[in-house]
């Protein structure tokens, strides 16, 4: 029950006012997850400082992590981070998916911001 109640104060504690920068591992996609939008960032800057755009996101939390769905330049953007408190380049990962179908996964480095 403890553990509950911390993992619930901590997403609440994300969802408040924490944001995460994320990458792929080429840099093509820079990123920053907040609590209601994605903001994409120019490609290969380290520094987000760039902004492309901000994307309203589709919120699913999960115990510890969670999944977010946005629309950005004509394709499906599917971020998954399983733990908030320990990222991990195997376990989180961005799906890109076209409007024709083809589908691409690429892990992500992420930390807070």
């Amino acid at each position: 029950m403890k553990s509950l109640v911390i993992t619930f104060l901590a997403l609440l504690t994300f969802n408040a006012s924490a944001s995460v920068l994320c990458h792929t591992p080429r840099m093509n996609k820079v990123f920053e997850v907040s609590d209601k939008k994605i903001t994409f960032f120019n490609e290969f800057d380290t520094h987000a400082k760039r902004e492309l755009a901000s994307v309203i996101a589709k919120n699913k939390s999960e115990a510890q992590g969670i999944t977010k769905v946005v629309d950005f330049e004509n394709q499906k953007h599917t971020i998954h981070i399983t733990d908030m408190n320990n990222f991990s380049d195997v376990n989180d990962y961005i799906i890109v998916k076209s409007r024709e179908g083809h589908e691409m996964t690429y892990p992500i480095t992420c930390e807070m911001k």
